[in-house]
């Protein structure tokens, strides 16, 4: 598909998104020249309504929605069973690539992107859609740090009926909403529940919930309690946390009750003055409590104070200061003392409070870095990441682990986790002005596996590069990304038109325009081409021809005309008596001249023969298009499997020639191309018996 012009417009560049419903790629708006986002249905699911009507929804939903925080719907259409939508192009990540390779995001920033998309889900919400699939691989992030929501692909609208797709889930498990676990209807709380999720992950790097299977997670979703963020990030801030566990409450009751009441409490959340005013309830056990402030038990009332005369100077004797310097340094000691009493019976009786539990090291290796963090978390362990390239080990996978499986350590120890970055990528070279044999020479030299070359009629020089994807500089796998190559094969080639029917004037006009000399070969008579019409032609319809070329055309003399009657016989003369004939033909008073050899008598008939060889798996479609003196034009066409054998003769008159060119999937193959007169014929063949 890269490279093809959608509704002669859109002009694909390469693949940036990949689901399982569509695939996005960039594109160019030839018309307002700009860049785009093009989503096409699959081919697979072009004859599947349902999936149909979830692509024409998606269109309908987000086009009803116009916010700045929502990706933006151009156009959406249909051409030859491809249904596509375009969209606004965002130069950026998705807000799941910022988790992975930052970790937990700074608090502010944090806050910043969930106010943003909590305004454009609440933006939706008045307008009567539901996203239902809200996570951060759906969340683009420019460069300017302003967020879009995007992929309304399984958003319904409120008024109308739930939405069943048999053996398929909606959405991604990690972000499902109880109620969307045990497969009831989503309303707005259930997006909120999925916001909380995602502002989980910003502001600890790690998901609440992780399981072996989609089932497991949708089970923990619905019963078990997850880690408090703050457990995970100590720094954060005690109002953070509560807008979480409310956003996550189990029960929809409990959690906001629309996108504009959390946007409200995230706008107070970093305010200090706002800390306790409006405490959100938690969904935990253990409730946040405000301890009011303590009041003397002595008395309530303001006691009176009477003014004081002036302040007399005195002078404190020492003896007074000694006994004074004295009572301090014996509650002093007092203290220390008391101090260091209910510090060794604390040891004594709650040793506890002075020991750091043992820990034994879970073995993470083979696990994604989130999953394994989020375990070694769990542990009471904390985590270091190194990464490093790896041929083997997916990317962000760890490889090892540092101490290893089994190791017992103490609570709150390091582990190194060493994760995988993929096969080490290579930039890619521009290619483009080089000829084709030079880059796959060198492309083979490199280790690229994974390569096409695409030919062209175009003006470059026959060979050259003229574009490729990806573009120059991109970082790409030799073993596994594909590579493709655009190459020219020169301008495009003039062919011969079928001109039989024409009259001679519009023969003539045509090879005029196209600067071929005719040869007009001997009219004949013809039942069904008027007089003075071209009969015949050579070379024959779809033939290459170039400019200075000869053409041959026979001119109809029309209709042969009706024989005249014979004239009536005379009477036969009496039989001369018969004399013995002479057997010197030189005294022949009456020699009967020879009978002139007919062009059928005298053809020449050339026979050709072509195997194509074929790999196991493969098919090739074989075209082989000839012309002689005795058809206008031939064609054999059939698409093969196994090795073949193709045969055909060629029938060639005197002063006259035949051709054939041979193609295989569409590429003429030169080499089995040619042109044969009848002299060439009549030398390597002779006089077919």
């Amino acid at each position: 598909m890269l490279g093809k012009h959608i509704n002669g417009r859109y002009k694909l560049l390469e693949i940036i998104g990949d689901g399982g419903m569509a695939i996005v790629y960039k594109a160019t708006d030839l018309i307002l020249d700009r860049t785009v986002a093009v989503k096409l249905l699959r081919p697979e699911f072009s004859q599947d309504n349902d999936f149909i009507k979830r692509f024409r929804r998606e269109a309908e939903s987000a086009t009803s929605l116009a916010h700045p925080n929502i990706v933006s719907i151009y156009d959406v259409g249909e051409e030859e069973d491809i249904y596509y939508i375009v969209m606004e192009y965002v130069e950026g990540a998705t807000l799941k690539q910022k988790v992975r390779d930052r970790g937990a995001l700074p608090i502010e920033e944090a806050v910043d992107i969930m106010k943003q998309m909590t305004s454009a889900i609440d933006h939706a919400h008045e307008n009567h859609i539901i996203h239902r699939d809200i996570k951060p691989h759906n969340i683009l992030i420019d460069e300017y740090g302003e967020a879009k929501v995007t992929d309304f692909g399984i958003a319904i609208a409120m008024t109308s009926a739930t939405i069943t797709h048999t053996n398929s889930v909606l959405g991604s498990v990690h972000y499902f909403s109880p109620e969307q676990a045990r497969g009831g209807l989503a309303n707005e709380r259930s997006d909120i529940y999925s916001l909380g999720v995602c502002f989980y992950e910003m502001v600890t790097g790690v998901l609440p919930f992780s399981g072996d299977s989609p089932v497991s997670v949708a089970l923990k979703h619905l019963q078990d309690r997850f880690p408090k963020p703050s457990l995970i990030n100590t720094s954060l801030p005690r109002n953070i946390e509560n807008i979480i566990l409310k956003a996550m409450a189990k029960e929809p009751s409990q959690r906001f009750q629309s996108a504009q009441e959390l946007f409200d409490a995230l706008e107070l959340a970093l305010d200090p003055t706002k800390v306790y005013d409006k405490p959100i309830e938690s969904t935990e056990d253990e409730e946040t409590k405000i301890l009011a402030p303590v009041v003397s038990n002595r008395s309530e009332k303001t006691q009176e104070v009477k003014p004081m005369g002036p302040v007399q100077k005195q002078e404190v004797e020492p003896e007074k200061k000694k006994k004074k310097a004295g009572k301090i340094t014996a509650i002093v000691f007092l203290i220390l003392l008391l101090l260091g009493g209910a510090g060794a019976l604390a040891f004594i009786f709650m040793p506890g409070l002075f020991y750091v539990s043992d820990v034994e090291v879970p073995d993470v290796t083979g696990l994604s870095y989130e999953e394994a963090r989020t375990t070694l978390i769990q542990e009471k362990l904390d985590v270091k990441k190194e990464e490093q390239f790896d041929d083997e080990v997916e990317e962000d996978d760890v490889i090892s682990q540092d101490p290893g499986t089994g190791i017992m350590v103490k609570e709150n120890s390091t582990i190194t986790l060493y994760v995988s970055m993929g096969a080490e990528k290579t930039e890619l070279e521009d290619y483009i002005g080089k000829s084709k044999d030079e880059v796959e020479a060198l492309l083979e030299k490199q280790g690229f596996t994974n390569v096409k070359f695409e030919d062209e009629y175009r003006d470059e020089p026959v060979g050259e590069i003229y574009d490729q994807n990806p573009e120059a500089g991109k970082m790409v796998l030799p073993t596994e990304d594909r590579i493709i190559i655009w190459y020219s094969l020169g301008p495009e080639p003039a062919l011969m038109q079928d001109i039989t029917g024409w009259t001679k004037e519009e023969a003539e006009a045509y090879a005029s325009k196209k600067s071929l000399t005719i040869v007009y070969e001997e009219a004949e008579y013809s039942d069904s081409i008027d007089e003075g019409s071209v009969m015949n032609q050579f070379p024959g319809a779809a033939a290459e021809v170039d400019e200075g070329d000869e053409i041959r055309l026979t001119l109809s003399k029309g209709k042969e005309p009706e024989p005249e009657p014979e004239p009536e016989p005379e009477p036969e003369p009496e039989p001369e008596p018969e004399s013995e004939p002479d057997p010197d033909p030189e005294n022949d008073p009456d020699p009967k001249p020879e009978p002139e050899p007919s062009p059928e008598d005298q053809a020449i008939i050339v026979p050709n023969s072509f195997t194509f060889d074929v790999k196991e798996g493969e098919e090739h479609l074989i075209e082989i298009l000839y012309t002689d003196s005795t058809t206008k034009g031939e064609e054999i066409s059939e698409k093969i499997t196994e090795t073949k054998e193709f045969n055909f003769d060629l029938t060639i008159y005197p002063g006259e020639e035949a051709s054939y060119k041979v193609l295989v999937d569409g590429e003429e193959k030169k080499e089995n191309s040619k042109t044969i007169t009848y002299d060439q014929a009549k030398q390597k063949y002779g006089k077919n018996e």
